[in-house]
């Protein structure tokens, strides 16, 4: 199977944000993890300050503003010219 060049732009920029947002929600869990509910027996989940809650949505709002510029971005680029 070839790949053109646009599939290959289309999934490094998918790939690229699909790592962002993990790396994000990572920090912000890691940072705003509630100290008072950690376990060291991984039983249970922990659990974001409210602070960390508000931060999350943030990050859920900001990965979709990405994803909708890098869409509207990959629409108006012309491939075909090279």
């Amino acid at each position: 199977m070839e790949i053109d060049r646009k599939f290959a732009v289309e999934l490094g920029i998918s790939a690229a944000s699909v790592v962002l947002f993990i790396g994000a929600a990572y920090v912000v869990s890691s940072s705003y993890a509630d100290p008072g509910n950690a376990t060291g027996n991984g039983t249970t989940a922990p659990v974001l300050q409210p602070d960390g809650g508000l931060v999350m949505v943030g990050v859920v709002g900001l990965f979709v503003l990405v994803m909708a510029v890098a869409g509207l971005v990959l629409y108006r680029a012309d491939f075909d010219e090279e």
